[in-house]
């Protein structure tokens, strides 16, 4: 059976129409204002919808309530070979809430921390120290991890030799670490202009400088930027 829309009557209509209802009935007629039961009935409607939604939010509330304690739960790894030959830290949040800060630092310094994929982070220590790392998460609860770092070349280049064809003189120097920088050095000579070196050869690991004609302070950097610092005399 099809449903059929009730119509609307006003309450004057409404009051005529009940007040012929209790005469048929021969019942006493109504003392109340039709316009006084009407208000009523939409103000008992208008308080159970609010009592309703306050009951859903409340609800709503109860539930998301454990939510707002949950610490961050994560998993740091280190790999080593990064660029430069730095360690690697590997940051990975599995905890299903949005993450708000990722922050890392060494010794009390901010590192910069890499994005690198969705909760996947990773940070490159420069040097040896204690690296911390702070997880936050939306709810604004947090955890923090420490990590002793040692494994970042903290050691120049070594001078292992030196010889003079008397045009040049050549330097050979090596690294245990990461490797010599040859691009990077350079020397200052005694009036403080900057040297180049005339060429270097990364097999035999020699580096040479056209012979010196005063002072000449040699600086060797590995990829790291340690650096080797030759002071070469002329006598």
């Amino acid at each position: 059976m099809e449903k059929k829309d009730i119509p609307n009557i006003d309450a004057a209509e409404a009051a005529h129409i009940l007040g012929n209802v209790f005469e048929e009935c021969g019942v006493e007629p109504n003392t109340v204002p039709m316009e006084a039961l009407t208000a009523y009935t939409s103000y008992r409607r208008e308080r159970f919808v609010l009592l309703r939604t306050i009951l859903v939010v409340a609800l709503v509330l109860f539930l998301l309530l454990p939510i707002l304690f949950i610490p961050p739960r994560y998993e740091i790894t280190k790999a080593d070979g990064g660029e430069r030959g730095l360690p690697v830290y590997s940051i990975d949040v599995g905890s299903l809430l949005p993450v708000r800060s990722i922050v890392a630092t060494l010794d009390g310094k901010p590192l910069p921390v890499y994005e690198e994929d969705s909760k996947h982070y990773t940070v490159e220590p420069t040097r040896n120290g204690k690296l911390d790392i702070t997880v936050g998460l939306v709810n604004h609860q947090t955890s923090s991890t420490s990590i002793d770092v040692d494994s970042v070349d903290a050691e120049g280049p070594e001078l292992t030799g030196s010889r003079t064809d008397g045009k040049n003189v050549f330097l050979k120097v090596e690294d245990k670490g990461i490797g010599v920088d040859f691009d990077g050095v350079y020397a200052v000579s005694g009036s403080g202009k900057v040297v180049k070196a005339k060429g270097y050869d990364r097999e035999s690991g020699e580096v040479w400088f056209a012979y010196p004609k005063e002072k000449l302070d040699v600086y060797i950097p590995d990829s790291i930027g340690n650096t080797l610092h030759i002071s070469m005399k002329i006598k």
